[in-house]
């Protein structure tokens, strides 16, 4: 292998951390918004206890990023995120709901959102 190889390894590593949620990830759904300025994209799907939720989501400004769900009259935020360009993680429900998650732009200008999501089975 010759040194450039070797000093393009390390961008590789980093690529591969901050990529988005793998290909074969079975039923991965892919949305990209423009979101006005104090506007809000919300995206539900049903979880039931034996599966989880994985995301990863980049935008073009900070934005707010959560997961909620309705219990009674309240709302609740298992998942908030403030002022993000860029996320992930894996969400298991405590009960099977509808969960939500919402992503709300902070600008004063349009922003574009792309998200990635699957419901996967534990």
């Amino acid at each position: 292998m010759n040194l450039n190889a070797y000093l393009r390894m390390p961008v590789l590593a980093v690529v591969l951390i901050a990529s988005p949620l793998p290909a074969q990830e079975a039923n991965v759904k892919v949305i990209t918004k423009t979101l006005t300025s104090s506007g809000a994209h919300k995206e539900c799907l049903s979880l039931a206890t034996t599966q989880s939720l994985r995301y990863w989501f980049r935008s073009e400004a900070p934005i707010d990023f959560n997961i909620q769900y309705q219990d009674g009259d309240d709302v609740v935020y298992p998942v908030k995120r403030e002022k993000v360009t860029i996320g992930s993680g894996s969400y298991v429900p405590k009960a099977a709901q509808v969960h939500c998650m919402v992503l709300t732009n902070l600008a004063r200008r349009p922003v574009t959102v792309r998200i990635e999501f699957a419901r996967v089975d534990r």
